[in-house]
C-alpha cells in the first residue's frame, strides 16, 4: 500500500505587512510527520515517525494537546479582550 502524504502551508495573517507568521504541516512519503510553526525569526517543529506505532500515538497526543491549548487560549482572548471587528 502506498503511503499517504499530506502538505499544508498557511500564513496566519495573510493580509499583514508586519507578520510573516505561518505554519507548515506535512507527512512525507517516508512516514515522517513534521509540523513547523514560524513567527518572524523563531520557529518550533514537532516531528514523529509514523512508521512506529508508539510514535503514532505520541503524534496524536501532541496534536490533540496543541489543538486543545490553542482553542483554550483563543476562547480566553475572545472572552476577556475586546476587538473592533468580528472574527466569526
Amino acid at each position: 500500500m502506498d503511503k499517504q502524504t499530506y502538505n499544508s502551508k498557511k500564513f496566519l495573517l495573510p493580509e499583514s505587512h508586519r507578520s510573516m507568521s505561518c505554519f507548515h504541516a506535512k507527512v512525507m512519503e517516508d512516514g515522517i510527520l513534521k509540523l513547523t510553526i514560524h513567527d518572524c525569526k523563531r520557529s518550533i517543529q514537532l516531528k514523529n515517525d509514523l512508521n512506529n506505532h508508539e510514535e503514532i500515538q505520541e503524534a496524536i497526543e501532541k496534536l490533540r494537546n496543541l489543538a486543545d491549548g490553542v482553542n483554550s487560549l483563543l476562547a480566553f482572548v475572545m472572552e476577556n479582550y475586546e476587538t473592533t471587528s468580528s472574527f466569526d
